[in-house]
């Protein structure tokens, strides 16, 4: 599935790269600059078989003792409209909305995390 090609015209592997460094900014910069303060842990890929899928790993210090996990398919589904800056601002923003409306409400499983 990370064959298919992106609708900006970007290689697979080359939208990739620049989605995740975009990404892994954003989410550094918002998670610090929240009111509950944060810090990304991890910002990995995955290639699964429906496609290519980003997990981010983060805390949050207003729940402390707790590791958010957000897991979204990027490719196909950012990656074939939107190119990997606009992607990954997507993604940061549903991370943060993630977390405020549902995520640190819950209770955490018995590793002390929450997913989505």
């Amino acid at each position: 599935m990370a064959d298919q090609e992106p609708d900006d015209g970007l290689p697979p592997q080359e939208w990739l790269a620049r989605f995740q460094g975009s990404a892994e900014e954003k989410i550094r910069n918002q998670l610090s600059s929240e009111e509950d303060s944060g810090a990304l842990h991890d910002l990995i890929l995955e290639h699964r078989e429906d496609g290519v899928w980003a997990s981010a790993t983060f805390t949050m210090n207003a729940v402390p003792q707790v590791t958010f996990i957000r897991s979204q398919r990027i490719m196909p589904d950012l990656s074939s409209g939107w190119d990997p800056e606009f992607a990954a601002m997507l993604f940061e923003t549903h991370l943060i909305e993630w977390f405020h409306v549902d995520a640190k409400r819950r209770a955490p499983d018995s590793s002390g995390v929450v997913r989505n």
